[in-house]
């Protein structure tokens, strides 16, 4: 502190800044996977995530995660209003079939290749996944790049394709919402990558 002025040099806020930036990461991970084991992502179980995910980091002392995040609003409210519609046409097929189906109410692991490489996006894909009725994360293989979600009520090859399209199309929009230029450059590489694939492995099959 200055003797003159009294004030904090400009540095040494900057550095503090800085580690607050790096821990902030960490903590919202943490209080993400606290909401969903709880499965209430009411405001007091936020809340109650956030103090127990802080507490556990001054605690452990664990690693500064890098901040590589973007912010684009229109796909932030895009992805906002895709969840609203999931979450209420989801949970309308769940009730529908445990009120009126419960034989045919069965269940699927699903895997689905993901496109993007970054650790915060993959996990902020995951929690979203899970928040959303009839769909559970229950493994990440971030060697081969790859989702496995459990979902319900699967009863044919159309909810199979139609969880897909759903863990697909929230990956894009997360991506697309939070990612950096750099994350969403590798996003559309890896996107048409996977495309083309697609497509020739449909030509082989019609040949």
């Amino acid at each position: 502190m200055s003797e003159a002025t009294g004030t904090v040099p400009l540095p040494q806020t900057r550095s503090t800044l800085r580690r607050l930036a790096g821990r902030l990461p960490t903590v919202i991970w943490l209080t993400l996977m606290w909401v969903i084991l709880w499965g209430d992502p009411s405001p007091g179980t936020v809340i109650a995530g956030a103090a127990v995910g802080s507490m556990c980091y001054a605690v452990a002392k664990l690693p500064h995660i890098p901040v590589r995040l973007g912010f684009h609003p229109v796909y932030a409210l895009k992805l906002a209003g895709f969840f609203l519609t999931e979450l209420f046409v989801s949970s309308t097929r769940v009730a529908v079939h445990v009120l009126w189906r419960p034989r045919r109410m069965r269940g699927a692991i699903v895997a689905v290749p993901l496109r993007t490489d970054s650790d915060f996006l993959v996990a902020a894909v995951s929690a979203g996944l899970s928040l959303i009725t009839g769909s559970l994360v229950i493994e990440l293989n971030r060697d081969q790049g790859m989702v496995y979600v459990h979902g319900t009520p699967i009863d044919s090859e159309a909810a199979v394709d139609r969880l897909r399209r759903q863990v697909r199309r929230t990956e894009e929009l997360i991506v697309r919402a939070f990612g950096t230029p750099a994350d969403i450059a590798e996003f559309e590489r890896d996107a048409a990558e996977q495309e083309s694939a697609a497509d020739g492995d449909t030509r082989e099959e019609d040949r």
